[in-house]
């Protein structure tokens, strides 16, 4: 908790400090610039299939991971499921069967096209921006986070490893794994943040993603100690985070419902982060990205802190 406090003192510093970089009086104006940058309605899928190939190609010129012949398709959400999905935790990526084989994998991606009224169209694009596109759509679920390390999770040794994280009924289908399936998806876009495949307003964003995980973190705790009510908890999505009303009561929904799971996103971030600067120390000018990171998916879906002491075992042991 304590830690979690922190982490949102600093990047709330952050955000208020450099707003002005981009011309704005506040980060909540500044992060509306990006609401402009969208896809024309004719263009959405065909945005989603190129900011993916993009991606991939930076990550892989990057060497950041050995990335998988593992297709993904995107489509639009189908019509069976457009009048449900409001009212649900509906996932747009769905991490699918381990022993099902399934490819290519459909993302169905927000509903956008010309039987909408205009100006239902334009708050859509507006709302499923080129940043969200990018850093939720492309890379924290359809491209280098959930699918690549899917990928390597239902090949991984563990039968755990290969279907704790696999999407069930009521989130992923054993919580030992979120630690790995969400804190590698929030640290790949850090990544690409790190080695400069977002622009500057997009590494803002990614800033705020940061701030909202440590967020979650604090309202979980806080929720399950009694210290918050489930509409103080909302509130501080709000006041904190920069949440709508409607948003922030979904998020403190889901709180309420799956105890100790938003821990997972930070302490999962952070174990990966820590591990990769400890490794990267004791292999001075000879350390790997592409194969730390190849060697860290291999485990599979288990849980982050048992990855990292084998690892540091195995390390200490070669030197």
């Amino acid at each position: 908790l304590a830690f979690a406090e922190d982490r949102v003192r600093e990047l709330l510093s952050y955000l208020e400090a450099h707003a002005g970089d981009f011309g704005a009086r506040t980060w909540q104006e500044a992060l509306a610039q990006l609401q402009n940058l969208h896809p024309s309605v004719d263009r959405y899928i065909a945005r989603y299939e190129q900011i993916w190939s993009e991606s991939r190609d930076t990550a892989i010129a990057a060497d950041l991971v050995t990335w998988p012949d593992y297709p993904i398709r995107y489509v639009q959400q189908p019509r069976w499921a457009r009048e449900a999905a409001p009212n649900l935790y509906f996932l747009f990526y769905r991490a699918p069967a381990t022993f099902d084989g399934l490819t290519p994998v459909e993302y169905l991606a927000p509903p956008i096209d010309e039987s909408l009224p205009v100006e239902e169209q334009r708050r859509r694009l507006e709302a499923t921006n080129d940043s969200v596109i990018k850093l939720n759509h492309v890379v924290h679920h359809g491209g280098l986070g959930h699918h690549v390390q899917n990928y390597h999770a239902y090949r991984a040794a563990s039968r755990i490893g290969q279907i704790a994280g696999v999407d069930c009924a009521s989130r992923i289908a054993l919580s030992c794994g979120g630690t790995m399936t969400e804190g590698w998806a929030c640290y790949s876009t850090e990544l690409m943040a790190d080695i400069g495949a977002l622009t500057p307003l997009e590494s803002f964003a990614e800033k705020l993603s940061g701030l909202r995980m440590a967020m979650r973190t604090i309202v979980d705790i806080r929720l399950h100690r009694g210290e918050y009510s489930l509409e103080q908890a909302a509130a501080q999505y709000v006041e904190r985070a920069g949440m709508g009303q409607d948003s922030a009561l979904a998020e403190a929904v889901k709180n309420s419902m799956f105890p100790g799971n938003a821990l997972m996103y930070l302490m999962g971030t952070e174990t990966i982060w820590s591990l990769r600067r400890e490794l990267a120390a004791r292999q001075p000018g000879a350390f790997s990205l592409r194969q730390f990171h190849d060697k860290f998916l291999s485990y599979g879906s288990v849980p982050v802190a048992r990855i990292a002491a084998q690892m540091r075992s195995e390390a200490a042991h070669a030197q």
